[in-house]
């Protein structure tokens, strides 16, 4: 305070609190919490970490209990050299569950059983993840020495294709998933729609299929009849011609590589996303089929696998083995196995173990 003769008086300095520790400068007291507040924190957060945890393993165990399973004894590797890791993807014609929309498909009364009506094989791997698509009328011998059509092995069950596609291609199995149809259109709606390449315009009106020429952005039921046509028909010279069997059958054997194709481009782009991915495993955990050594959590790393290499790196080829004309039975050729060693699948490097 000024001097009352006016003169300057000496420098005050702000005092600091005398006592209770540590004291920061301008009289700031620095707040050092008591033991009591610490017991009280601790508590509160060990609190909040068990319900969330809680939360976690509920949410997980329902989501394990949301696909079907199925007890699968998958084949054992002969030797060495061949893919470590297949999985093996199949869409049967169930009638149980039918997609909405006009009742295309037949009653389960009509069409009874549930065949192998789509047959892919996914390989992951660091430079990309190849698709290769199989024809549901091949031919295989199986261990027994039948021959048995691809197709209708599954008749008998998953592990009856397993087996098959075991002894008569080479092809070890190491994942099963297994989608009907109305699973099929109901995994492409969650994904919002594949994007495909259709060469020229392609109708067949028993499968519900009617596609412009282009590129096409389909929706699950237009997906499913793109991949389940059998008598197409396309649009040339400004006339419908009906296509062979054998071009029929290559074409749906393409067109379902191409689709499986997009659908894990599509699930390679969403799963980047961790609450999407959470949300997007909930959507589709219930309309799938997988064998006992596989979950939903195996799926969504397959996914992030494919996200994580270069763009463009998603491939498909469609193994050869053309239908022999006017029938739905098709015999394999030397470049049906020259194709699948391509892959690393050769006869007699794995061996069933049901």
């Amino acid at each position: 305070r000024p001097r009352s003769d006016g003169a300057a008086g000496p420098e005050r300095r702000p005092r600091l609190l005398s006592r209770g520790g540590p004291h920061l400068r301008g009289g700031l007291r620095r707040w050092r919490p008591s033991l009591r507040s610490w017991r009280g924190l601790t508590s509160l957060v060990a609190v909040v970490l068990v319900v969330l945890l809680v939360a976690l393993g509920a949410d997980l165990a329902v989501l394990a209990y949301r696909p079907d399973y199925v007890d699968l004894a998958l084949p054992a590797a002969t030797g060495s050299g061949g893919p470590p890791e297949t999985w093996l993807l199949v869409g049967t014609d169930s009638r149980q569950d039918l997609p909405d929309g006009p009742a295309r498909y037949g009653a389960p009364e009509d069409v009874s059983g549930q065949r192998a009506d789509v047959v892919l094989l996914l390989q992951p791997g660091s430079q990309g993840t190849r698709i290769l698509g199989l024809p549901r009328d091949l031919m295989l011998v199986g261990a027994d020495g039948t021959v048995d059509r691809l197709a209708a092995s599954y008749l008998r069950g998953p592990q009856a294709t397993v087996d098959l596609l075991c002894t008569g291609l080479g092809v070890r199995a190491t994942h099963l998933v297994v989608v009907d149809m109305a699973q099929f259109a109901r995994l492409v709606d969650a994904l919002g729609g594949v994007d495909v390449e259709v060469a020229e315009p392609v109708r067949d009106a028993r499968a519900g299929l009617d596609l412009p020429g282009g590129t096409q952005h389909l929706s699950g039921v237009d997906a499913l009849a793109l991949v389940r046509s059998r008598h197409p028909e396309v649009l040339r010279d400004g006339v419908w011609t009906a296509l062979p069997a054998s071009e029929g059958a290559r074409r749906r054997s393409e067109f379902s590589a191409s689709v499986m194709r997009s659908l894990l481009a599509a699930l390679a782009r969403q799963v980047r996303d961790p609450l999407r991915a959470h949300a997007l495993a909930h959507d589709i955990a219930g309309d799938l089929t997988l064998d006992t050594g596989t979950s939903v959590w195996d799926l969504v790393s397959l996914a992030r696998s494919a996200a994580t290499v270069r763009e463009g790196a998603l491939s498909s080829v469609t193994v050869p083995a053309p239908d022999l004309e006017g029938t739905f039975v098709a015999p394999p050729t030397p470049q049906t196995f020259e194709a699948l060693a391509a892959y690393g699948y050769t006869r007699g490097t794995c061996t069933p173990t049901s």
